[in-house]
């Protein structure tokens, strides 16, 4: 099952140009405080049915998406497995699993997977299978 945590205020094309200084990542990037995005939904439907939690974001600087930080922050995790997965043009996957999983404070998280921008849906089915769910 696919669940999103869209943010309240969704980023526009304008919004996530990471290379205009007062787009709103740019802005957000220098100004930690303004990372803390509200989410429509935090919780997903059906959360205590869950044993296994496939967690996908894309890497902003070097780390997840902060949007990702408070779906990590305000779910219980304890009793279920999580695979995190991004999405990158250049940074590696780094320690955005463990960030996540120090938010969460909870749940058994397993080792994550990058995948590049020309990743095609073959590479991303192949990876999914090996996990053999």
């Amino acid at each position: 099952m696919r669940t999103g945590a869209a943010p309240t205020q969704p980023y526009t094309d304008d919004d996530l140009d990471w290379t205009n200084e007062t787009s709103r990542v740019s802005v957000e990037h220098e100004n930690p405080g303004q990372r803390a995005v509200g989410l429509e939904q935090v919780t997903p439907d059906g959360w205590d049915g869950y044993d296994t939690v496939l967690l996908g974001y894309p890497i902003w600087w070097g780390i997840a998406a902060w949007p990702v930080n408070g779906f990590a922050e305000g779910n219980d995790f304890a009793g279920k497995t999580v695979i995190p997965f991004c999405t990158s043009s250049s940074s590696p996957i780094g320690d955005s699993g463990e960030l996540l999983a120090e938010a969460a404070g909870t749940g058994d998280w397993q080792e994550g997977q990058r995948f590049s921008q020309s990743a095609d849906a073959d590479e991303v089915a192949e990876w999914a299978a090996s996990l053999a769910l």
